[in-house]
């Protein structure tokens, strides 16, 4: 796949068709609904199909973990860039009119996470 067919790349904008096709591969992922731990990797390898990747703050690829989610349920919001976009600071162009939003809970029953995520 060309990542130009899917980005405007003078805008950084994302496709909203393409939205809808990476919305559709998130769903079917997380259809079980419940999962032993968070499935960050999956998400993310469906971004990367598309020429996408999960930002920190500072445009770089995002690095971390995730905490909470036992009492309250957690949200996390992670800006997207077009993985050809790397600088020489290893920093890519944030897309402005899309961001992953993923919301989690470890129910205390099971120790199983209830997971939603889509891209908005």
């Amino acid at each position: 796949m060309r990542l130009h067919n899917y980005l405007n790349e003078k805008t950084s904008i994302l496709n909203q068709s393409i939205k809808s096709k990476i919305n559709r591969e998130i769903s079917d992922l997380l259809k079980p609904t419940y999962f032993n731990k968070i499935p960050l990797q999956p998400l993310f390898d469906i971004l990367k199909k598309y020429g996408l990747i999960p930002l920190q703050e500072d445009r770089t690829y995002w690095d971390g973990f995730l905490l909470g989610g036992v009492k309250n349920t957690e949200q996390v919001y992670f800006d997207l860039g077009w993985e050809s976009t790397k600088n020489e600071r290893n920093q890519y162009e944030v897309i402005r009119n899309a961001s992953l939003a993923l919301s989690y809970y470890k129910m205390p029953e099971s120790g199983r996470y209830e997971v939603i995520a889509y891209i908005g």
